[in-house]
């Protein structure tokens, strides 16, 4: 039998919708078709370059008709860079296009009737640009000096960058500052071929609230040079923080290493919302996009009676940050995070903003939660922002064992969440869903589900 498709034939493609990359898909046959750069409702022909007994790839030869939404990308390395999937799409599209493929993906991969339950539309960004307070970004040697950038996709290959539009202004200079520091020390990037070199990556925080900024070198081996170079850093406008992580392990997806030790400078940044301080050492998690990370935390409580939900499970808890902005309205709040250093800063910022109702747990959820139960703490709502890989199967077995009144699930990732609904709805009933972008002109979905018990 002859096959449907073959490599470099072209296609006359209508694009139906974005892929969980960003990609468009449309259908040959019933074979669907994945082409990046595509969207809706455009008619492309493609020329193939993979084709799979499930799926086919595809790149654009040339638009027959061009989607009314299709602008000019804003940044001058996006096709280049890996960093951003959207941005040849105006941002009100963006928004409705999110919010088409969280649905499909809750549709897919769940037992939920969507038209059953409030879909509200995305939050959306006014400004949605340098909304990014966190970088990081690894370095590479190049015959002008050490260089920064991101990666091209599904590549080594570093694209540099040192005026990224999305990240912060503020990191944008200070980078650049620290690359010129690195060269005058003679610091030179880590290279993985001749394995020579210690600088892997440069990571740089800002704090939304200060303007306080916490630099991090992620280094293979320690040279003395490197108290200077910190101290210099520290010189920087805002610069409070500098400090050093090894991480010699190529093979490691961990950026940085096993500890962090301040060179120069605080041990924290301080971050915050309102009246409430979060002290960030500089391992532990906070919301990269803090303005939308506001407007999360403040939906979050919006769907809380604090009259009846009076004990709250704060599950992957990281820093603290949904916690401690809880806990002047609920009785009593527990974090639960893996990470020590993100544990070490919630009991800081505990401490700091005098709160004597919020305890935290360093463990997993999966084995702190049902030690919880044991104890005879019963929780009246579970909120839950796990990882992109979700829940895991313990967690989700006790939560339909043992269901408590209300479970907020926050999550990064549509397809997870999709999969976890279809085992929670045994015993719960979803009653909205709200997606947030939190970052802008890339595929990333962020949403807020509340369940109740049924």
């Amino acid at each position: 039998m002859e096959p449907l498709l073959e490599k470099q034939q072209t296609i006359l493609l209508t694009i139906k919708r974005l892929g969980i990359n960003g990609e468009g898909i449309g259908y040959y046959k019933r074979k669907a078709v994945f082409v990046p750069g595509a969207i809706p409702p455009e008619e492309v022909i493609v020329r193939i370059t993979k084709v799979s007994d499930k799926y086919a790839e595809g790149e654009i030869v040339k638009f027959n008709i061009k989607a009314a939404k299709r602008v000019k990308p804003f940044c001058k390395h996006y096709y280049q860079c890996g960093g951003c999937q959207l941005q040849h799409v105006a941002y009100d599209e963006q928004l409705l296009l999110k919010e088409e493929m969280l649905q499909q993906a809750i549709e897919r991969y769940s037992n939920v009737d969507v038209a059953s339950i409030t879909f509200n539309d995305m939050v959306g960004m006014n400004t949605p640009r340098h909304y990014r307070h966190k970088a990081q970004m690894p370095v590479e040697n190049t015959k002008h000096g050490i260089t920064t950038g991101l990666y091209k996709v599904n590549s080594n290959d570093l694209v540099p960058i040192i005026d990224c539009p999305v990240q912060a202004e503020h990191i944008n200079l200070v980078n650049q500052r620290i690359l010129e520091i690195c060269d005058t020390h003679s610091i030179y990037a880590f290279d993985p071929k001749t394995m020579r070199g210690l600088l892997r990556y440069i990571v740089t925080r800002e704090s939304h609230h200060t303007g306080e900024i916490q630099v991090t070198l992620i280094i293979t081996i320690f040279n003395k040079a490197l108290h200077q170079v910190a101290q210099d850093i520290l010189q920087l406008p805002n610069v409070v923080s500098v400090g050093i992580s090894k991480n010699h392990d190529v093979k490691n997806i961990e950026i940085f290493g096993e500890d962090v030790e301040i060179l120069a400078g605080k041990n924290t940044i301080a971050e915050g919302i309102g009246d409430i301080q979060y002290d960030l050492k500089p391992k532990a998690f906070y919301q990269l996009n803090p303005s939308q990370a506001i407007q999360l935390y403040s939906y979050v409580k919006s769907l809380l009676d604090f009259d009846t939900d009076q004990t709250i499970i704060d599950a992957y808890s990281g820093a603290g940050a949904i916690s401690m902005y809880l806990a002047p309205y609920a009785k009593r709040v527990i974090g639960i995070d893996s990470s020590k250093e993100s544990i070490y800063s919630a009991l800081h910022n505990r401490k700091i903003n005098k709160f004597d109702n919020v305890d935290f747990i360093n463990g997993e959820v999966k084995t702190a939660l049902p030690k919880l139960y044991d104890k005879g703490i019963t929780p009246d709502v579970i909120i839950i922002d796990p990882p992109r890989s979700g829940l895991d199967n313990k967690t989700l077995d006790l939560l339909t064992r043992k269901p408590v009144s209300k479970v907020i699930y926050v999550s990064c990732n549509p397809s997870t969440l999709g999969k976890n609904l279809k085992v929670l709805t045994r015993k719960y009933k979803v009653l909205s869903v709200t997606p947030f972008d939190m970052f802008p002109h890339t595929s990333h979905i962020e949403s807020v589900t509340l369940l109740v018990k049924k």
